[in-house]
């Protein structure tokens, strides 16, 4: 029987997936955001959406639309995607 084999062999192989890892650090990079862009809006989860996230070598910074703003609101991260700050991307 070779179950026994068959097991590591595709664990090894879901290790291969395009993105699994970074795609997921990055979905909690934007969670974080969309939560310290709400609290500091004071603005419902309903209302706040993380619509990009670039990243460079030192951060990244995600991009947050929130319900009535006139313009994005820039969430920055180091490179270990620790949060650093939000901020209004329009003076104001």
């Amino acid at each position: 029987m070779k179950t026994p084999y068959l097991i590591p062999a595709l664990l090894a192989l879901s290790a291969c997936a395009p993105g699994g890892a970074s795609d997921s650090a990055q979905a909690d990079l934007q969670a974080s955001c969309e939560a310290l862009v709400g609290a500091e809006t004071g603005t419902g989860p309903a209302g706040v959406k993380a619509t990009s996230t670039q990243t460079g070598p030192t951060g990244s910074v995600t991009s947050v639309f929130v319900a009535g703003a006139e313009a994005p609101w820039l969430c920055r991260a180091d490179a270990t995607g620790v949060v650093t700050g939000v901020e209004y991307s329009r003076e104001g």
